[in-house]
């Protein structure tokens, strides 16, 4: 009976370990296959990426404009942008079209507008493209932009048939998460003139033509209401709050904790101080207020081909990543980035668009006009 137990307990071991070194290779082939898998989905995605990287629209363009634009062999941007910030986008085009000397000139909005239409009525080939907040407006207004429509117009969120959209300024209503609970906040941008908000409130001078300036603008065709309209304009003058110059400075003045909410904030500043964890959010009830970053090409440009491959080339995911890489916002649909109003505000957002064309092409006259004797009435 011992015998026979033991030769059944022998066998019945000698199936487990088969069994269980099966199992092993079967284990083995598993993870093997795992790896494979794994291995092919990341040269897909990393495949996908890349062709996310660029736009067919372009690539035809591209072939007949790069070797026009590497004959002509340079680019000259005027621009309002960061010097850090250009010289960074530069690189990545440098790197993408090789062979074309790139250039630039920065200086203020108001310097480049003197400075182009003074080269401009003078005959004077200089400059290629024009990269600043409303100057590429202004410019066209006076005839010393050429027009130029993208071929990607479809995939801008905001466009523009004569100037290429490459950029978006994103307003936001921000607060001090310090200063001010959840339950204590303005539901929108109207309920800023709420009086229990009055003293704390850091805004910005509606009359110098900065980013207040361009959100009235905005809401007064966006509301299509003036008597709401100018009510919006006295409640904020009733909260007698000193004003600001400087967006960005008075921003700091937030992080700082010397006012309790900013009116209004630009996105990037925004998301890189929360990012530091700085006690700033904003008021997601208040919808985001979009304005177009052009860019223009100069009428009289000496590098025309390198100039609207630059212009179309910054519009592609490709360059739209490099604008993003810097901290700016991007112009084009689908687009990833830290400061874009998906991310901000989620998929389902309606920001308000700024599109007053008198404001544009004569801010100071606009204001002079509609803002200037409410604020000062």
């Amino acid at each position: 009976m011992e015998n026979r137990y033991s030769r059944v307990a022998e066998s019945v071991l000698i199936d487990e370990l088969k069994f269980e070194e099966g199992g092993m290779r079967l284990w083995y082939k598993l993870i093997e296959s795992c790896w494979v898998l794994l291995v092919v989905l990341a040269l897909s995605a990393s495949h996908g990426f890349a062709q996310t990287q660029t736009d067919p629209r372009f690539e035809k363009l591209a072939k007949d404009l790069y070797p026009k634009a590497k004959q002509e062999g340079a680019l000259v941007i005027y621009t309002i942008w960061d010097v850090e910030h250009i010289k960074s986008i530069l690189d990545v085009f440098n790197k993408r079209f090789p062979g074309i000397n790139t250039t630039y000139w920065q200086g203020t909005r108001s310097e480049i507008i003197t400075r182009t239409l003074t080269e401009y009525q003078g005959d004077q080939k200089t400059a290629d493209v024009i990269l600043s907040e409303g100057a590429p407006v202004v410019l066209r207004a006076a005839g010393a932009i050429e027009p130029y429509n993208t071929v990607q117009a479809s995939s801008l969120i905001l466009h523009d048939p004569t100037l290429p959209t490459v950029s978006l300024q994103i307003m936001a209503l921000s607060y001090n998460t310090k200063k001010l609970k959840a339950a204590d906040l303005p539901k929108n941008w109207e309920d800023v003139t709420n009086p229990k908000y009055k003293g704390v409130v850091a805004l910005d001078d509606p009359l110098r033509a900065g980013p207040l300036s361009g959100l009235l603008a905005g809401f007064k065709e966006y509301w299509k209401d003036d008597a709401r309209w100018a009510r919006y304009i006295r409640g904020l003058k009733a909260l007698n709050v000193t004003l600001h110059k400087s967006t960005s400075a008075m921003f700091r003045l937030l992080v700082a904790g010397e006012y309790s909410i900013a009116m209004p904030s630009l996105l990037h500043d925004l998301v890189e101080e929360k990012e530091k964890g700085s006690p700033v959010d904003f008021v997601k009830g208040a919808a985001p207020v979009i304005s177009a970053q052009q860019l223009g090409i100069y009428g009289k440009a000496p590098h025309i081909n390198a100039a609207k491959l630059y212009a179309e080339w910054m519009i592609t995911p490709e360059g739209q990543l490099a604008v993003s890489a810097v901290g700016r916002e991007v112009s084009r649909k689908g687009v990833k980035s830290k400061a874009s109003i998906e991310s901000a505000w989620g998929p389902n957002a309606k920001p308000i668009p700024i599109i007053n064309k008198a404001f544009y092409e004569d801010p100071r006259k606009w204001l002079d006009t509609n803002v200037k004797p409410i604020w000062e009435g």
